[in-house]
């Protein structure tokens, strides 16, 4: 049995009692007095328990819910070799040629010694000493070396003067050592075949200054062909039997490159 209010007439609304039967009889539905709406029936081909259990295939899983990570095995790593930085290659210092080494510093030869000496006096093996560099220069000067300048009479020296006494008529007197006469010819073998005389100048001036001066005369060494000059040309062609002129041509440079001395 149920109650329902109906309209009566005149307003006045009235609870009436109606059994199911009755109620079924009227064709009253249950669901007329349901509260709940209407239901959305499934999309065709679904079934109502397909539509509430499938889950989600994209978003965040369900609070609660554990997801089993995957195992991922890393490979080794592989060390690599680093590249080759840029450096900077310094340059290497070449050999410098010694200063006393008439083969790689003509300098030896054209400046660097000093030929001009108060006297030659004289030299042998052993000797040392700035008369000793002097006739390594003047060594070099007539192509009788090459020999380091070092102001030591050694083994070099030695062998350079052998070539020089090879140019002798004879045999050497006292062979290696250098007197008056050796460093006269040594000097003088450097000179040209041009006649000087008074008021000449230049480089075979001056080694001719010299070469008067081993062979005992007393002048300045300048350069310069003067009355000074002249005046020891003329000793050196008197001790020599030759004319006294003071010009120094073919006769008095042969006797100098001959070793010939004032005496």
């Amino acid at each position: 049995m149920f109650g329902m209010t109906i309209g009566a007439p005149g307003g006045m609304p009235r609870r009436v009692t109606i059994s199911l039967a009755v109620a079924a009889t009227l064709g009253l539905g249950l669901s007329a007095c349901s509260t709940a709406g209407p239901t959305t029936p499934p999309a065709a081909g679904s079934s109502a328990s397909e539509t509430a259990t499938t889950p989600a295939t994209t978003g965040t899983p369900a609070p609660g819910a554990t997801e089993r990570l995957p195992t991922v095995t890393a490979d080794p790593l592989t060390p690599t070799t680093p590249s080759p930085t840029a450096t900077t290659t310094k340059a290497t210092p070449t050999a410098t040629a010694t200063a006393t080494d008439p083969a790689t510093d003509p300098g030896t030869a054209a400046g660097a010694c000093e030929r001009t000496q108060p006297a030659y006096p004289v030299v042998a093996p052993g000797s040392k000493g700035p008369a000793v560099s002097a006739l390594q220069c003047f060594l070099n000067d007539a192509d009788f070396g090459p020999v380091a300048v070092d102001g030591v009479y050694g083994a070099q020296t030695r062998e350079a003067m052998r070539r020089v006494e090879a140019t002798f008529e004879g045999p050497a007197p006292k062979p290696g050592r250098v007197d008056a006469g050796v460093w006269v010819l040594i000097i003088s073998r450097s000179m040209g075949n041009e006649t000087l005389k008074q008021g000449s100048k230049g480089p075979d001036v001056e080694t001719l200054q010299r070469a008067l001066r081993a062979a005992g005369g007393k002048l300045t060494v300048d350069g310069t062909f003067g009355a000074e000059t002249k005046k020891v040309v003329e000793r050196f062609q008197d001790a020599n039997r030759i004319g006294e002129d003071g010009v120094v041509g073919e006769e008095t440079l042969f006797l100098l490159k001959s070793g010939a001395t004032i005496g």
